[in-house]
């Protein structure tokens, strides 16, 4: 499962959003969907498949940064931090042979 983190600047990015009334209540729902979609099949699923959240790359001053729209103007500008995913081969077997060394 991944974990979805927000900056001081996004959070107040997201203060002020709130208070000029630029942040919707479809737009909150909408941004809950795409934590709950991260958390439960990572950021790549953002981007496969019939790409809803026009999930892309950045570039320039953003390179190494990716961008969602939640809305048809609003955009998640993120990093993913942590992308690595240990696989520990531990012992390879021609005859399926289970078992352990000493």
């Amino acid at each position: 499962m991944w974990t979805v983190l927000f900056s001081i600047d996004a959070i107040s990015d997201i203060q002020n959003l709130l208070k000029q009334n630029l942040l919707s209540e479809a737009d909150r729902e909408i941004i809950a969907t795409w934590i709950k979609q991260i958390r439960a099949f990572g950021p790549e699923s953002l981007s496969h498949g019939v790409n809803l959240w026009h999930d892309h790359e950045l570039f320039g001053k953003w390179a190494g940064y990716r961008s969602s729209s939640f809305s048809f103007k609003g955009r998640l500008i993120y990093k993913v931090e942590r992308t690595k995913v240990i696989v520990l081969v531990v012992k390879l077997t021609a005859t399926h042979d289970y078992s352990r060394r000493k």
